[in-house]
């Protein structure tokens, strides 16, 4: 890539709110040399249909740049599970945006069975989890914090985990 092409990215990703000192940049950059104009504001519009002002698509893109390299139906199914299901209010998302590139598959939705049962049979001594931090754990966090802690319930909520469990009706 010439030095010309290079700045004309820095500039545009300047020109979107970024700071030069910021540690995000090199990923901004990174992010709008992998798409046509075309594509940066097609995601965009996908993050618009959600609800999200031109404002918020740019903060969420300067708090996770890679976001946007992310396909827009993982987008969109992101955006339905975490808005319609879990119910977080935009602001969250605006904040932590990074909880769109997990799996819903393999991380986002599993976890979730499980809190909803722990939180169904009054499992929790305080208050209940945010939802948007027991996302961030890592795995043996999540087994030890969430699973292996509650005994007499562990197979029960290791089997929903692994998506083993007979009864998929507890959403």
């Amino acid at each position: 890539m010439q030095e010309s092409a290079v700045r004309d990215l820095v500039s545009r990703v300047v020109d979107m709110g970024f700071s030069t000192d910021s540690r995000m940049l090199v990923h901004a950059v990174y992010t709008v040399s992998c798409m046509s104009i075309e594509t940066f504001t097609r995601k965009l519009e996908v993050f618009r249909s959600f609800g999200f002002s031109k404002d918020e698509c740019m903060e969420m893109f300067r708090r996770a740049p890679g976001l946007l390299r992310t396909s827009e139906e993982k987008l969109k199914l992101g955006f339905e599970f975490f808005m319609n299901h879990t119910k977080f209010e935009k602001s969250v998302l605006v904040l932590r945006p990074m909880c769109l590139m997990h799996s819903l598959e393999e991380r986002v939705i599993p976890r979730y069975r499980v809190l909803q049962i722990l939180k169904s049979k009054k499992l929790f001594n305080k208050k209940e989890p945010s939802f948007i931090n027991v996302l961030n754990l890592s795995e043996k966090e999540f087994l030890e914090k969430f699973i292996s802690k509650f005994g007499d319930d562990a197979e029960e909520l290791l089997a929903t985990y692994r998506g083993d469990s007979l009864d998929s009706s507890k959403e």
